[in-house]
């Protein structure tokens, strides 16, 4: 699996880690099973998405954007359109996550459990039952009902800055930004430690204490779901590489001890 790269270093590579899922799929084909029913729903709840936003983006921007003749009305309503149209391409982006997630919960759990299998080695010794197999598949539901509730709480604390434009609204699309990325970070870190069994304290923690390499993976997640195609792929081989991420920080020592019955270190 080669060295444990270092805390400042998965700062800087968390970037990486969406594609290095990608590679990690590629080197072991046991995991597209995993990848098949993600794939045809994302690209359905995607085309919708985008088909709804694209029709409806025009008459948004018309009661949003401010009207005047002036030179600096034009200039101003140039900047806003692009600040308005990036927002809502992060929005567009995060929504398609968020959704696809929640949809595809138990999936992504499964393949995140195979995934730190594969490289780290972890496996939980419970015996199969169908009570315990359907209270992981609510865990995962409610662990994402849960981050989109905290989500869309924090973006409401934020909307009252467009009450002085254009400077709130230009602080909005910086701190909504920043948000996305952690959150996005955050999700795809997030099947490993409900599987581990992190209470919500632990989850702040370790988010918070790795803020530098989830805004990174984060970064990393945003541009690959930007990219046609490959962004119907991007949902399962981004939870790859939050499993990989997650499993070299807790190399790192960068996360609590699993409460799971796993050893503390591989």
């Amino acid at each position: 699996m080669g060295d444990t790269p270092s805390p400042r270093r998965l700062i800087v590579t968390g970037f990486m880690y969406p594609y290095r899922g990608f590679r990690f799929l590629l080197r072991h084909p046991r995991l597209l099973p995993y990848v098949a029913v993600p794939f045809v729903i994302n690209t359905l709840l995607y085309t919708g998405l985008v088909w709804f936003a694209g029709s409806r983006f025009g008459g948004w921007m018309e009661r949003l954007v401010p009207q005047g003749d002036a030179w600096y009305w034009a200039v101003l309503t140039a900047v806003l359109w692009v600040l308005f149209a990036a927002v809502l391409l992060l929005l567009l982006v995060y929504t398609f996550t968020l959704v696809g997630n929640l949809l595809l919960a138990p999936f992504n759990d499964f393949l995140s459990e195979k995934v730190e299998w594969l490289y780290a080695g972890n496996r939980l010794d419970e015996p199969f039952r169908v009570g315990a197999l359907l209270r992981d598949v609510w865990r995962s539901v409610k662990a994402e009902l849960g981050r989109l509730a905290l989500y869309l709480g924090c973006l409401a604390l934020l909307l009252p800055l467009h009450l002085f434009p254009p400077v709130g609204t230009a602080f909005y699309g910086a701190a909504f930004t920043l948000l996305t990325l952690f959150f996005l970070g955050w999700e795809y870190l997030d099947f490993s430690m409900e599987r581990w069994h992190l209470g919500f304290g632990a989850k702040r923690k370790l988010a918070f204490g790795n803020l530098g390499a989830l805004l990174s993976f984060g970064a990393g997640a945003i541009l690959l779901l930007l990219i046609p195609l490959l962004n119907l792929l991007a949902i399962p081989v981004c939870v790859i590489g939050g499993t990989l991420l997650i499993c070299d920080l807790r190399d790192a020592g960068r996360t609590p001890a699993p409460q799971t019955g796993l050893p503390p270190t591989r």
